[in-house]
């Protein structure tokens, strides 16, 4: 099938393509503005290496095997935090706030991700009890890390360092990212939809005799 006659195929079902591009457009606007769209909390936490700076450790080079434990722990703390046995702790404090959490859906939803000398929690949720959720587990690491993690007094103290203070929806930029994601999405299967029926109706215009022949026509009989 040769460019031309694909772009008049296109031509004929222009009407069909445009429908669902912009319904798709207006309704996933819609949706991401009005729509059941879960709230986003976030929290991130950053482990301190202590070292006095006249120290012996740090005059023979020490704090760089220190800098090197801290990736060891920081791995071991990302496990601690997505562990059921920390969250059943958090979902145990959110409670006592008066916020029921499901310990499986909450396993299965919270990020945890390893940063450089920290790690960040990510938690998106229905409604805007996610902050509360969020604040137990950083409050949680940051008071209880002697007793979530022995060793770690040894290496350093885990501080927050940022979080949210109340949780919010997707900012506009990923709104209208997910519109034209799926804008585009939209578009592209329409497009498929039309070659394919088409195809299938196996119709034959006037304008489609000399591509096929690949000769030129002079006239057309009906």
């Amino acid at each position: 099938m040769s460019t031309e006659r694909v772009g008049r195929i296109l031509g004929r079902w222009w009407w069909f393509i445009g429908a669902v591009t912009i319904a798709t457009l207006v309704g996933s606007l819609l949706w991401q503005t009005f729509g059941p769209v879960n709230y986003e909390a976030e929290a991130e936490l950053l482990l301190v290496l202590e070292l006095p700076p006249d120290s012996e450790d740090r005059q023979f080079g020490i704090e760089n095997s220190r800098a090197q434990a801290s990736t060891v722990v920081i791995d071991d703390l990302v496990r601690l935090a997505r562990g059921r046995s920390f969250l059943r702790e958090v979902v145990e404090a959110a409670a006592e706030e008066g916020v029921a959490v499901d310990l499986e859906v909450l396993a299965s939803t919270i990020d945890v991700f390893p940063l450089a000398r920290g790690l960040r929690l990510e938690l998106s949720w229905e409604d805007r009890s996610v902050q509360t959720i969020i604040d137990a587990a950083a409050k949680l690491l940051v008071e209880d890390q002697t007793r979530l993690y022995p060793s770690l007094s040894e290496l350093g103290t885990l501080r927050l360092i940022d979080k949210t203070d109340e949780a919010a929806r997707p900012r506009l930029v990923f709104v209208v990212l997910n519109a034209a994601l799926a804008t585009l999405a939209a578009f592209l299967a329409a497009l498929f939809v039309v070659l394919m029926v088409d195809w299938r109706l196996n119709r034959l215009f006037a304008d489609d005799v000399s591509d096929l022949l690949d000769t030129t026509v002079i006239g057309t009989v009906r």
